[in-house]
Order: C-alpha cells, then sequence, then structure tokens
C-alpha cells in the first residue's frame, strides 16, 4: 500500500470518529436545554412533582420576571391604600365618641384692696378702701366715704342706727312726717367703726352715729368730705384725735347719701387740704366756716356751698 493511501484512510477514519462523537453531544446538550426549558414553565411532571412536594421553596425560585411583575401588582395598590387610609378617617375611630380634656376649673382670684369691690375676706378693719361698699337700696343714694353736710336736723351722738340701710329709713321716715314738711330729711351720715375720725377734735364719734340733716338744694349736693385721704391732708392732720388714740384713716370712714340722687360709683373722689377733687377732674373748694363770705369766694368757694 502505498503512502498515500494509507494517509487517506486515516483521515478519513479520523473524521469519522469526530463526527460519532459530535452527534450525541449535540444530543445530550439539547435535551439538557429542553429540560431545563420545561422545568422552569412547570409543565414536566418532574417539575410538576417537586412543586408539590416542596412549594415554599419552588415558589421562591420563580423565574426573574414573575417576581418583577408580582412586586409591581402587589406594591402599587399597598401605596395607595396607604395614601388613602391616611387621608380618610378610619371606620374606627369615627365610630368612637371623641374624647375632649375635661376643662380645668377657673382658679379665683384673690381679692384686690382697693379695687372698690368689697370681697372676702376683706373687712372694713382689714380694706377701708373698699369696705364696706354700698349696702343701701339705690333711693338711698348713698356714696361711700363720704360725710354729706347740710343743716342738722337729727344729732347722731345722741341718734343712732344699727346699719346704713336704718339710717337712711329714719331719713325716709322724717321726710314723710306732716311736721317736717318745711326742713324734711335728704341727706344722712352714718358710722359704722368702733369710732369714726373727724376734723371736729372735741367730740369723739362712735358707731351707729346717724345724723339726718337738709339741704337746700339736693340735686347739687353739698359734701364735707368725701373718698380717699391725700397724703398731705393725713399728715397736717395725723395728731388731731391723739387724745382719742385715733390717727387720720386712709379714707373717710363715714357713709352718707343724698335721697334720691343718682351716684356714679366709678367716679373715686380725693379729699385735700384745698378740698376734693374726683377722677372726672371736678374740683370742690373747701368751705370754710371761720372766713368770711368774700374769703371763701375768692378762695373759689361756690355759693350753694357756703351753709
Amino acid at each position: 500500500m502505498s503512502a498515500s493511501v494509507l494517509s487517506a484512510n486515516l483521515e478519513e477514519g479520523a473524521m469519522e470518529v469526530q463526527s460519532k462523537v459530535r452527534r450525541p453531544w449535540c444530543l445530550f446538550v439539547s435535551l439538557v436545554f429542553f429540560a431545563v426549558i420545561m422545568f422552569a414553565g412547570g409543565l414536566s411532571p418532574l417539575a410538576i412533582m417537586v412543586r408539590e412536594m416542596y412549594p415554599k421553596y419552588v415558589h421562591h425560585h420563580s423565574s426573574l420576571s414573575e417576581m418583577v411583575s408580582l412586586s409591581s401588582t402587589v406594591r402599587m395598590p399597598t401605596a395607595t391604600a396607604t395614601i388613602e387610609s391616611a387621608s380618610a378617617p378610619s371606620s374606627t375611630s369615627s365610630s368612637r365618641p371623641e374624647h375632649k380634656p375635661t376643662p380645668r376649673p377657673a382658679t379665683a382670684s384673690l381679692p384686690v384692696c382697693g379695687d372698690g369691690k368689697c370681697e372676702r375676706p376683706e373687712s372694713i378693719e382689714t380694706c377701708l378702701a373698699d369696705c364696706p361698699g354700698v349696702t343701701t337700696p339705690p333711693k338711698c343714694g348713698e356714696s361711700p366715704h363720704s360725710d354729706p353736710g347740710g343743716f342738722a336736723l337729727a344729732d347722731g351722738r345722741g341718734h343712732k342706727a344699727v346699719s346704713p340701710g336704718d339710717c337712711c329709713e329714719k331719713c325716709a321716715a322724717h321726710a314723710a312726717n306732716p311736721r317736717n314738711s318745711k326742713r324734711p330729711c335728704n341727706s344722712w351720715v352714718f358710722c359704722g367703726l368702733p369710732q369714726c375720725w373727724s376734723l371736729d377734735t372735741g367730740n369723739k364719734h362712735t358707731f351707729g352715729e346717724c345724723w339726718l340733716k337738709w339741704q337746700a338744694d339736693p340735686k347739687h349736693p353739698l359734701y364735707g368730705q368725701r373718698g380717699k385721704y391725700s397724703d398731705s391732708f393725713r399728715k397736717r392732720h395725723m395728731h388731731a384725735h391723739r387724745h382719742n388714740n385715733l390717727t387720720v384713716p386712709t379714707h373717710v370712714p363715714w357713709a352718707g347719701g343724698i335721697m334720691g340722687a343718682n351716684v356714679d360709683l366709678a367716679v373715686t373722689w380725693e379729699t385735700s387740704l384745698e378740698g376734693m377733687r374726683s377722677s372726672a377732674g371736678e374740683v370742690i373748694v373747701e368751705y370754710r366756716p371761720w372766713e368770711s363770705r368774700e374769703q371763701n369766694l375768692k378762695r373759689g368757694v361756690r355759693p350753694e356751698s357756703m351753709f
């Protein structure tokens, strides 16, 4: 056999062997690929059997596309539901009665001496500025801390009453008596303290004194003192009643009124050495009985204030 024939035979045999080996390998690869496709799609009996035996584990090995689609279909409604639940009140909370905190009771403010109201525990002894206040009916025309003037009909040192209201009633009874028609009582003054300070140092005025007076023009009432004493007034007269162991109080200790008068309690008064001045700007110059009429008029005393 020649060398060329031998070489041709060897080459032909090698190609035949190679083709025999390649065909089974291609078949094997095809089968494996087909099995993977069938198993992944869940169509093979083996895949069905494995899925039934291990459903939990098979579920977690789903394809990426299934996981993405499942995520998109589940999460979006959840987010929508979250937004809706945040914007709309829940049925449970709407069905429950709304709890409102119990309001705390307002704390009662303590009374302040000088506010014009006599409130407990204030008293005439602890706060003369506010107490006793107006305690009589409107017909009595009471002005707290006042000493109305006028012609004396009943001397309080011998004419007693139990209260300002009682003194007012005595004045009304005097005016109603026909025998007093010439000078009926239209002004009254009451002492409500154990001892009431006054400028007349020769007398000691005590509780219950009820002075009945008559004024010629009650529409233009006269007062000797009214409201608060000024500091200069108190300093000047501090020792006027030293013999009675009594100093000048902060306010006029008397209570008095002009029958039928309308008193504006919002207006306050102060008695000074020169006279009386109101918070509304009214000024009344003090009448001095020891001076002549001309001297009083020169100081600014009103003619109707001289009696």
